[in-house]
């Protein structure tokens, strides 16, 4: 399968992008910033913004001879530093745009399968949300990133796409410390609402992209929400 990929520099997307070649599949990535990401066999680097349409319609076109059959978003929202206090970067509504013109470029091409990378508590998963999660994320600018991941789980909904949303618990991200592992695991998934979320849930970005790219390749959950877990 050939892939339009979203959010490819970020620390769930390259793991997505090795998933995706490590299984032989071949792949387009939408950057931001020229050199983000490097081309290797398999991917393709194309330079713009989620937010241009024809950005988008250039990364569709950018291997003659391979048109995308879905796509995979894992684009997030960008604050000045790692602090969850620390000001939002990212202009308001990057992610909810970012999907819409996305879907909206997919269907005039005839593209209907996307995958998405969101987060638990968005949507009708904050109500089985942990409280102690809930008055983090709302005493935290986090809640700007959750209000945009709303913004995403409305407005999909009004696509005629075969979308997924994939609601992430705590991301475990990357230790450079330790030895990476080369067998991620497979991750517990929950129903829409995150029916049994735990205060103590997390998941890896590794064990994150891996479910993405198989929701994506085995056609999992379609119109439809998942929370996932490690």
């Amino acid at each position: 399968m050939h892939f339009l990929l979203l959010g490819a520099t970020g620390r769930t997307g390259k793991h997505v992008v090795s998933e995706l070649v490590s299984q032989g599949h071949t792949a387009v990535a939408l950057v931001r910033t020229s050199g983000s990401l490097t081309p290797r066999p398999g991917l393709t680097v194309v330079t713009g913004s989620p937010l241009s349409k024809s950005d988008i319609k250039s990364a569709l076109s950018a291997e003659p001879s391979l048109t995308p059959s879905q796509a995979i978003v894992t684009l997030n929202t960008v604050r000045k530093t790692e602090s969850p206090f620390a000001p939002p970067l990212s202009p308001p509504r990057l992610l909810a745009d970012s999907c819409a013109n996305v879907c909206e470029v997919l269907e005039q091409a005839g593209i209907h399968r996307i995958v998405v990378m969101s987060t638990a508590g968005a949507g009708d998963s904050w109500a089985a949300l942990p409280w102690l999660s809930k008055a983090f994320m709302g005493w935290t600018n986090i809640k700007y990133a959750l209000e945009d991941h709303n913004l995403v789980d409305k407005e999909i909904r009004l696509t005629k796409m075969d979308w997924t949303l994939v609601r992430a618990s705590r991301l475990e991200f990357d230790d450079p410390k330790k030895e990476k592992s080369t067998d991620p695991k497979e991750v517990q998934t929950l129903d829409a609402k995150g029916s049994g979320m735990r205060m103590s849930d997390s998941v890896s970005v590794a064990s994150a992209a891996r479910f993405l790219v198989k929701a994506a390749v085995e056609g999992l959950f379609i119109k439809s929400a998942v929370v996932i877990r490690d």
